[in-house]
Parts: structure tokens; C-alpha cells; sequence
């Protein structure tokens, strides 16, 4: 594992450096595939801040921070926040690995209820299809409901994928 400190302040002393080194070094103990670890230490205003970014593998980043008024305190909350975050991340790819991909959902029942997670309310305003394309193109959505102003029946207009657009009127 590579390990990258970047000092934004004035030292003379690598005791720091060597304690970040230490701890860092601690962290493979609960996830052996870290590629790297880059470490910013400052000091602003009295206040000892770390940030801690480890790469993973497959891409994965991890980062923690961390800010108290003495250095040593800093580095071992943020190796601490960076620890849980390592243990969740392995944790997770165990569960993938053992399951495989997720489970199907079983098929319901009658007696339970579908789960309906978001409800619009539309304008009941009678609009032409010219109207509502409009409509739709400043609204930024993908489709709208409208009732059309000919017979007052509800109407769908859609954004088709050739820029075009759909219209799907309700037969009787």
C-alpha cells in the first residue's frame, strides 16, 4: 500500500509523519485490498485538521476527516472513521459475494397492497396538444397528463427518443 502525507503547515519534526504511517499501516488489518492512502494534515486557526482518502479496488474511495486542537487526536479519529468505513465496505462484499445477485421479489398476494412512493397532482385545465407539448418542454419532464380541450378526455403526451413527440388519447 502506498501511503502519499501532504503537510499544509510548518514543521520541522517527522514524529508526525511516522505516527501517520503507523496507523495507517494498522488499517490493512481490516481490508487487505488498499491500493493507496493519501493523508493532508493542516493546521488553521488553532485547529488540527485531517482528511484521510484511501483508494480501494475496483475504484472505491474511502474518506474521513477529522478536527481537534491537538494533531495525535486528529489522526486517531480519522484512522478510527476510516477503520468503520473499511469494515462496512468489506462487510458489504462479502454479503455480494455469498448472495450472488439479489433476490427476486416474491410475487404478491391479493390481499397485499401495492406501495405507491411518489403522487403528483396535475391541473385539471383543458389544453390542446400543442399546449401541452409546451407544457412538457419547460416542465423538462418526460411526459405529461392533461385533458384534452376537444372532448375533455385525459390525455398523455410524451417525449419520444427522435426528439418527436407522443400522444396517447383513452378509447371508450
Amino acid at each position: 500500500m502506498k501511503v502519499r502525507i501532504v503537510e499544509r503547515y510548518n514543521s520541522d519534526s517527522d514524529t508526525v509523519k511516522q505516527y501517520v504511517l503507523k496507523k495507517v499501516d494498522g488499517l490493512s488489518r481490516y481490508f487487505d485490498q488498499i491500493v493507496s492512502i493519501d493523508a493532508i494534515l493542516e493546521v488553521e486557526r488553532g485547529r488540527h485538521k485531517v482528511e484521510l482518502v484511501g483508494h480501494l479496488v475496483n475504484r472505491k474511495i474511502v474518506k474521513a476527516e477529522a478536527q481537534t486542537g491537538d494533531m495525535y487526536a486528529s489522526v486517531d479519529q480519522a484512522i478510527d472513521k476510516l477503520q468503520r468505513q473499511l469494515v462496512r465496505y468489506k462487510e458489504q462484499l462479502r454479503v455480494e459475494r455469498k448472495g450472488g445477485k439479489p433476490e427476486a421479489t416474491p410475487p404478491r398476494s391479493d390481499s397485499e397492497a401495492i406501495k405507491i412512493v411518489r403522487m403528483e397532482t396535475y391541473f385539471r385545465k383543458p389544453m390542446s396538444p400543442e399546449e401541452a407539448a409546451l407544457q412538457l418542454e419547460a416542465s423538462g419532464r418526460d411526459f405529461l397528463v392533461f385533458f384534452n380541450a376537444e372532448d375533455d378526455s385525459p390525455a398523455v403526451i410524451f417525449r419520444r427518443g427522435n426528439g418527436e413527440y407522443g400522444l396517447i388519447l383513452p378509447r371508450r
